[in-house]
Formats: structure tokens, C-alpha cells, sequence
């Protein structure tokens, strides 16, 4: 699954991600981070800096990422925010890409400044090739580079198959797929040699088997295509292309849409049930976070994720949910 609109689970394409046009906006994540474990007492919303102790922030050691620049689309709220705020901590200029959050968006360039590292909020629809090109051009203008780029913008949907129309058919396909392309080519030309790309794609494309969930799970399938073949094709600059596929994530719509995921559950469930649910099919004993998700990203874009590429990487905690 992954993040999107009317959803409740963020799965980065990250909730991350996309709505009917782009991924809605939710309010800083900073919450949901309290959740997640901490890696060291002082460490706050589960993000660790390399620059100086904020908040309690302290330095990442050998995974920094200072002196490169991500953009991170769909970043105002939920796995999106999350993968930028754990940039920025790791030391990175983040461009924080979002659609029409902008309270949202200026609120994670605010904590990742807090951190010490610099950031900027760029609006652009994804779904539409020359806002892309605005995006990486406006980018690419200020901060004088692009390293790293994590395409989280997305949407989730649960349709009946009979009912699929093709109107409903390509918005699906143009957000979770179309966009996720042009993003990724853009990055091609875009990216400094040996730079990074990161795409959205779910435990939902092939992993596990969900009821009414055709459409979305062959969007992210065809999403785990174009990764291998981009890391195929982007060898040449050494840009390196990865996807992750994230299992549920605790995030703002949470409980309006997990219980999809759960047999037997219904709408009326209540969020505490829910969650209870989700954690107790999860071998750790909890529900992922959006932090949970952007350590793995932030692994990737760093030196240490060097040699790994063409993979699709399952961020589930062990769940099949």
C-alpha cells in the first residue's frame, strides 16, 4: 500500500503521497514521530542530525549526507515529510515538494533548518510532465545541484474490479505510475553523476493479495518494472535506483483505511482496534511510523546505500499487512 488521497494508511508514495490530484496534506509529522522508538534518549521524533544537537538531535555518523541536496516529492506531510526530515537531519539541503500544503510544507522546512541544514518549499502537481520540469528547474537554480531524488507522491485506491473505470483506471496508473516515471527521468537528466533515486512502490505489488486492490497493486507492480530498468539504464551517470515498498504506516488517515488490510474488520472499527490489530500481525509487536521508513531512504542515499541498486526493498517490520 502507500499513501494517497482519500487513504488512511501512509505507504510512502509515501500517504506520502498523492490524492485525487497529488497526496492531501496533513500536518506535521513531528507527532507520529514521538511514537517511533528512539535511537538514542535524546534523539526527538526519531530523527538524529549530524550538525548539532536540536531538539534533541545528535550526530549520524557514517551514513551523513552533508553537502547534497534531495528533493523529495509530496513532502508536506506523512512519509513524505518523514524522508525529508531524516535528510535534512543526515546533513542534506532538502527541496520540499508538495502540491497545495504549503503550511505543511513550510512547517518541515522549518524543523529541518532547526537541525541546521538548509530547505526550500517548492509547489508543483506531478502529476502534469512541465511541472516536473518547473520543479527540478526551480530546484536545480537555487541550490545549485540535485544528488538525490525520493518520488513519494502517489495515491491509494480500493475499487471493485467490475466497477474500474478508464477514467478511473488512468488516474490511478498516472499518479502511482506516469508521474513515478517522468520524476525518475527527470532525475536521469537532472541528477549529479552518482546521485541517487528512490521510488514508491507497496508490499502490495506481488507481496500480499488484498480484495479490491487490483488497480493499485498493478500500479506498484509496474513501478518495481521501471525500477529495475532505470537502474539499468541510469548505470551510466552511476545513479543508483531503488523502490521501497512499505507495509502500513501510522500516519495522519491511518485507521480510515487500515482496516482494509485486516480480515474479518469492518468500517466501524474503532482506531484503537485497529491499530491493536495491525500491530499484533506485525512480528515486532507495533505499527510502522513514517520515521521507520525514511531510516531505510536515508540509508539509501547515502554513501554506505551505494552498492545497492535495482532492488525492491520491503519495509514491513516482517507484517504481511
Amino acid at each position: 500500500m502507500a499513501a494517497d488521497t482519500p487513504s488512511t494508511i501512509d505507504h510512502m508514495n509515501g500517504v506520502q503521497t498523492s490524492e485525487e490530484v497529488q497526496i492531501p496534506d496533513e500536518p506535521p509529522i513531528s507527532e507520529s514521530h514521538a511514537s517511533a522508538p528512539k535511537r538514542t534518549e535524546q534523539a526527538t521524533n526519531g530523527h538524529v542530525s549530524n550538525v548539532h544537537s536540536t531538539n534533541g538531535y545528535t550526530s549520524h555518523g557514517p551514513t551523513n549526507l552533508t553537502g547534497k541536496v534531495a528533493l523529495v516529492t509530496g513532502a508536506s506531510r506523512g512519509i513524505g515529510a518523514g524522508i525529508a526530515l531524516e535528510l535534512g537531519a543526515r546533513g542534506a539541503s532538502v527541496i520540499v515538494n508538495y502540491m497545495k500544503g504549503l503550511d505543511g510544507a513550510q512547517a518541515i522546512v522549518s524543523q529541518i533548518e532547526a537541525l541546521g541544514s538548509k530547505a526550500i518549499a517548492i509547489q508543483a502537481d506531478v502529476s502534469k510532465v512541465p511541472e516536473i520540469t518547473r520543479l527540478f528547474e526551480e530546484s536545480k537554480a537555487h541550490f545549485g545541484k540535485i544528488d538525490v531524488v525520493c518520488s513519494n507522491s502517489g495515491m491509494e485506491s480500493f475499487d471493485k474490479t467490475e466497477d474500474i473505470t478508464e477514467e478511473r483506471f488512468d488516474l490511478v496508473f498516472g499518479l502511482n505510475l506516469r508521474a513515478q516515471f517522468f520524476v525518475g527521468q527527470h532525475a536521469y537528466k537532472y541528477c549529479e553523476p552518482g546521485g541517487r533515486l528512490i521510488l514508491m512502490s507497496s508490499i502490495a505489488a506481488g507481496l500480499i493479495s488484498v480484495g479490491d486492490h487490483a488497480l493499485y497493486s498493478g500500479s506498484k507492480s509496474a513501478v518495481n518494472g521501471i525500477t529495475k530498468s532505470f537502474a539499468k539504464d541510469f548505470g551510466k551517470k552511476g545513479i543508483t535506483v531503488n523502490a521501497i515498498a512499505p507495509g502500513g504506516v501510522k500516519s495522519d488517515m491511518f485507521a480510515q483505511v487500515a482496516w482494509k488490510y485486516i480480515p474479518g474488520a469492518t468500517g466501524d472499527w474503532s482506531a484503537e482496534k485497529i491499530e491493536a490489530e495491525m500491530a499484533n500481525a506485525c512480528p515486532l509487536g507495533r505499527c510502522a511510523m513514517p520515521v521507520d521508513v525514511a531510516r531505510v531512504v536515508g540509508f539509501l542515499a547515502s554513501e554506505d546505500g551505494g552498492w545497492v541498486n535495482g532492488q525492491i526493498i520491503t519495509i514491513s517490520g516482517g507484517s504481511g499487512q
